[in-house]
């Protein structure tokens, strides 16, 4: 399994979907509201063990962000 499926594994397991697409956000997820973005950097973090900074976790708005984001800590 590759990262992006990695990540869209965790993100449907946070979010409780049955399916999280590419282009998944904060603005078209109603979903991903502030506790589930707390979850899914908790989870990334585990996964991945990578640690992320507040400010990084605020920058992870949509799924390539949060792509980009575990790929630069790795």
């Amino acid at each position: 399994m590759n990262l992006e499926e990695s990540v869209l594994d965790i993100m449907r397991s946070v979010f409780e979907l049955d399916e999280v697409s590419t282009n998944a956000s904060q603005k078209n997820c109603e979903r991903w509201d502030s506790l589930h973005h707390l979850m899914l950097a908790s989870e990334l973090e585990d996964l991945f063990d990578i640690e992320l900074e507040p400010e990084e976790i605020a920058e992870m708005t949509d799924f390539t962000r949060v792509v980009e984001m575990v790929k630069s800590k790795m």
